[in-house]
C-alpha cells in the first residue's frame, strides 16, 4: 500500500463504512472457515489411507500426523479468525498487518532456510488462485481501495487477496505439529478449494461493495482478464508484460504473479533460471533451422499464436505420442525441439487455423525449445528400457504444455512437474521388470502416465497429486528394496569372513610348509581338509581359540614326520597311529568319512616311508564326495577373484596407475551415493553404494533392485574411473541433471 498516515482522511469512519467492513469480514470469516473445515477433511482421509496403505497402524507416521492434525483444527480456526481480524483492522487503519507483512515475497531474505519450501508453496497457492480469480480480485482490490480513499492497496495489506489469503493460511497453520511434506499438501487443498470455491465470496463482496456505491475509477479498472475455455480465443497477439514474458505468461493471469515468485525464488535458482534463459536467447539466432517459423518480426501475414490457440493444439496432440517424438526416439541425431515445433504448426489447421498464417510466439518456443532439450538429453543419458522410453516420451507434449503456463517450470525445484518428472524416472531408469516387484512398479508408472494425459487440462494440480501417489508408491518398494539391500551386505559380510578365515589358514599352513616337501597325500590333506577345518575355526571361534591351537598342533606333528635328507626324524608308523583320531575329526569336517578316511590316512603313512627310503611317492587318489568343499590356491582369494572389475593393461606395462585424487574420490564416496558404470551395452548404468566393508574396506554398489553388482576397492574404483568405465555425478535429481546438461550443450555451441 502507498504511504499514508493511520488516520488517512480517505477514510471515513462512519457508522455506514464501519457496518459495511464488518459485514464483509464477516462474509469473509464464514467463507473461509467452511473452506478450512473441508480441508482438514480431505487432508484427514489422505492421512487415513496412506497409514493403511503404510502397513503399520499403530505406528505409521501418517497416523501420528493425522492425531496431530485433528489436535490442531481449534489452533488453527483461531488462527484464522486472527488473521483475519487484524488484517481487516490493519485496513480501517491504514497499516500494514504484521502478519501478512512476514510472510510476504518481500521478506524472503528473512525467512529461514528450514521454512523455504513453506514460503514457495503459499507463493504458489497465492499464484494459482490468481490465475483464476484475477480480474474478481482486481475488481475487489480496487473497490477497496475507493473504500479506503487510497490510490492503490498492496497485495500484503489486502486480507481477501491472492498473498493475503496465502498468508492467512500460512500463518494459521504455523505452529502445527505435522512434517513438512503433510504441511505441504494441505497448501494444496487449500489451494484446490479457493480455486473451485473462492468465485461465491468474491461475487459477494464486490456486489455488496457495488452497491454501496464502490466503484473501480478508470484508472483502477482492471485489466482484462482471459477469456474462459467456452468464450472464443483471443485473436491478437498478447501483450508484453513488464518483466518480458508475454504468451501465455500474460493471457494465463501469470505476469504478477511471476513477478513475484520470481523475487522469492532461492537466490541460486533463479541465477541458474536466468542463465538459462540468457545461453538461450543467444544460442537462438544461430542456430534456428529455417524450417521453423516463429515470432519474426518482419514475418507478412504471419501473427504468433495466442496462448489459447497453442493450449488447443496442445491438446489436441497430448492424447498420443506426436509424430516428432516418435521420429526423435528413432533418430537421435534429430532435434526433438524443431520436430515438434513443425507438427505444431502443421496441427493449426485443426482448430482452423492456417498454418501458413500463424508462427509461435517467443515465449512459447522458449518453452517448446526447452522441454524438447530436456527429452534429449534424457533419451540420450539415461538408462531407459524401450518400454520406458515409450512411456517417458508421453509426458513430452504435457511438459510442453505445462512450461507454456508456468516457466516456473524451470526455476523451482519444488515445482510440481519437476517432481513427478524425477519420481517417473526413479520409477523406470534402470527397471527391466526383471522380478515382480520391478513390473508392479512399471505398471504404476504407466497408469500415472495414463491418469496425466487424461486428466491435464489447465491445472497444474494434478502434477502434484499422481506426484504423491507415486512417490507414497516409490517409499514402500524402498523399503523392499532396503530390505534386499541388508541381505546383500550380509551375504557379502559372510563371504568376506570366509575369504579373511581361508586366507589366514593358507598363511599358517605356508609358514609351516616353507622349505619343507610334503608327500602328495600330505599336501592334499593340510590344503583341502585342514585348511577347511582351520578356517571354519577361525570362523566359529576364532584364531584365539583352544581348537585353533589343537588344529595348529595336529599341523606340526603331521609335519614333524616329514623325512629330512631322506632320514626320518620319527617312527612313522607308531606317530600316524597316534595321531588317528585328530585326523579322522579334521577329515570328517569335509566330509571324508569310513573307507575315504582310512584310505588316505593310509596313503599319507605309505607316502612317508617311501620318502624316508629314499624313494617317490606316487599321487594320490583324491576323494571325489560331493561334500567335500574345494580350498582356495594358496594366498589366492576365490571371492575377490570373482568380483575383480576386468581391467585391461595396455601399453605394455604390466600395472595400471591411478591417480591419487581419483583414489581421495572414491574413498569419500558415502553410502547411498549414486554412480554410474558401463555396462556391455556401453551405456552408463546407475548402481548406489550400499555398504562399505569393516574387513576389506572394499565398497559394494547395488542396482535399483538392492541387487549386488560391483565390490570393488577404492583403487579399482579408481582404475575403472581413469577407463572412462566409472561416472562420478552431481548428487542431483534427474531433472536437475538433465537441465544442466542442456546448459552445458548452449554453451559448448555458443563456443
Amino acid at each position: 500500500m502507498n504511504e499514508l498516515p493511520p488516520t488517512s482522511p480517505g477514510w471515513q469512519s462512519t457508522p455506514a463504512t464501519r457496518d459495511l467492513l464488518s459485514a464483509l469480514r464477516r462474509r469473509t470469516t464464514e467463507h473461509l472457515q467452511g473452506v478450512l473445515a473441508r480441508v482438514f477433511a480431505r487432508a484427514d482421509d489422505w492421512l487415513f489411507d496412506l497409514a493403511k496403505k503404510d502397513g503399520v497402524p499403530d505406528g505409521s507416521p501418517y497416523l501420528h500426523a493425522m492425531r496431530s492434525l485433528r489436535t490442531s483444527r481449534a489452533p488453527v480456526e483461531r488462527g484464522f479468525r486472527e488473521h483475519l481480524d487484524q488484517g481487516f483492522e490493519a485496513l480501517e487503519r491504514q497499516a500494514r498487518p504484521a502478519p501478512a507483512r512476514a510472510a510476504g515475497a518481500q521478506e524472503l531474505s528473512l525467512v529461514e532456510e528450514s521454512e523455504l519450501e513453506e514460503h514457495l508453496a503459499a507463493n504458489l497457492t497465492a499464484e494459482a488462485v490468481m490465475r483464476i480469480h484475477g480480474g474478481q480480485l482486481d475488481e475487489l482490490a480496487s473497490r477497496l481501495s475507493r473504500l479506503f480513499g487510497v490510490a492503490h492497496l498492496d497485495a500484503a495489506t489486502n486480507p481477501v487477496s491472492a498473498l493475503g489469503l496465502a498468508s492467512l493460511i500460512r500463518g494459521a497453520h504455523k505452529d502445527v505439529d505435522v512434517p513438512a511434506d503433510v504441511r505441504m499438501v494441505l497448501f494444496k487443498y487449500y489451494e484446490r478449494e479457493l480455486i473451485h470455491d473462492l468465485r461465491d465470496l468474491l461475487t459477494d463482496l464486490n456486489a455488496r461493495l457495488a452497491a454501496a456505491g464502490y466503484h473501480p475509477s478508470a484508472a483502477q479498472k482492471p485489466a482484462a482478464r482471459p477469456a474462459q475455455a467456452s468464450q472464443p480465443p483471443a485473436m491478437q497477439p498478447p501483450p508484453m508484460s513488464p518483466d518480458g514474458y508475454a504468451g501465455a505468461a500474460s493471457d494465463y493471469g501469470y505476469a504478477h504473479a511471476a513477478q513475484q515468485a520470481a523475487a522469492a525464488a532461492a537466490p541460486e535458482d533463479r541465477a541458474i533460471y536466468d542463465a538459462l534463459f540468457q545461453l538461450l536467447h543467444a544460442w537462438r539466432p544461430g542456430h534456428q533451422p529455417g524450417g521453423t517459423r516463429t515470432q519474426a518480426p518482419g514475418a507478412p501475414g504471419q501473427r504468433p499464436m495466442a496462448a489459447p490457440e497453442m493450449m488447443s493444439v496442445l491438446s489436441l496432440l497430448q492424447g498420443s505420442v506426436p509424430s516428432s517424438v516418435s521420429e526423435a526416439i528413432r533418430r537421435p541425431e534429430a532435434s526433438l525441439a524443431v520436430l515438434l515445433k513443425n507438427e505444431l504448426l502443421q496441427s493449426a489447421s485443426r482448430i482452423g487455423l492456417p498454418p501458413e498464417k500463424v508462427s509461435i510466439s517467443q515465449d512459447d518456443e522458449d518453452a517448446v525449445d526447452l522441454v524438447g532439450m530436456l527429452f534429449d538429453v534424457m533419451f540420450d543419458e539415461r538408462d531407459f528400457e524401450e518400454g520406458s522410453r515409450t512411456l517417458i516420451s508421453r509426458l513430452v507434449v504435457p511438459f510442453v504444455k505445462a512450461a507454456v503456463m508456468d516457466r516456473r517450470l524451470f526455476l523451482y525445484k519444488t515445482h510440481p512437474a519437476r517432481r513427478l518428472l524425477n519420481s517417473l524416472a526413479e520409477a523406470c531408469e534402470g527397471n527391466r521388470g526383471e522380478g515382480p516387484q520391478e513390473r508392479e512398479l512399471l505398471q504404476k508408472a504407466e497408469s500415472t502416465v495414463d491418469r496425466l494425459i487424461a486428466e491435464f487440462n489447465e491445472d497444474i494440480a494434478i502434477f502434484e497429486t499422481l506426484e504423491q501417489e507415486l512417490r507414497a508408491f516409490l517409499d514402500q518398494h524402498r523399503r523392499r528394496v532396503e530390505l534386499a539391500e541388508r541381505r546383500a551386505a550380509e551375504a557379502q559380510r559372510g563371504q568376506e569372513r570366509l575369504e579373511q578365515a581361508r586366507d589366514l589358514a593358507a598363511k599358517e599352513l605356508e609358514q609351516r610348509t616353507r622349505g619343507l616337501k610334503p608327500t602328495p597325500a600330505m599336501e592334499e590333506f593340510l590344503g583341502r581338509s585342514w585348511t577347511h577345518h582351520l578356517s571354519m575355526i577361525a570362523l566359529r571361534e576364532g584364531p584365539e581359540s583352544a581348537s585353533w591351537q589343537s588344529a595348529l598342533g595336529l599341523a606340526d606333528r603331521l609335519l614333524e614326520l616329514v623325512p629330512r635328507e631322506g632320514v626320518a626324524t620319527k617312527p612313522i608308523t607308531a606317530s600316524m597311529q597316534a595321531l588317528r583320531e585328530p585326523i579322522e575329526t579334521v577329515l570328517a569336517s569335509s566330509g571324508i568319512t569310513g573307507d575315504a578316511a582310512s584310505d588316505l590316512m593310509r596313503a599319507m603313512a605309505d607316502s612317508l616311508e617311501l620318502m624316508a627310503l629314499g624313494l617317490t611317492p606316487p599321487p594320490v587318489a583324491v576323494p571325489t564326495l560331493e561334500n567335500v568343499v574345494p580350498m582356495p590356491e594358496r594366498r589366492a582369494s576365490s571371492v575377490a577373484a570373482e568380483l575383480k572389475p576386468r581391467l585391461e593393461v595396455v601399453g605394455g606395462t604390466d600395472s595400471l596407475s591411478v591417480s591419487d585424487d581419483d583414489v581421495e574420490l572414491m574413498r569419500a564416496l558415502k553410502v547411498g551415493t549414486w554412480i554410474h558404470i558401463a555396462g556391455e551395452d556401453g551405456k552408463h548404468h546407475p548402481v548406489k553404494l550400499s555398504w562399505v566393508s569393516p574387513i576389506s574396506a572394499r565398497l559394494m554398489f547395488v542396482n535399483r533392485r538392492g541387487v549386488r553388482v560391483l565390490v570393488a576397492s577404492v583403487e579399482e574404483l579408481a582404475a575403472m574411473k581413469q577407463e572412462g568405465n566409472l561416472l562420478v555425478r552431481e548428487q542431483e535429481n534427474v531433472f536437475d541433471q538433465v537441465l544442466h546438461r542442456v546448459m552445458g550443450k548452449l554453451k559448448t555451441d555458443l563456443g
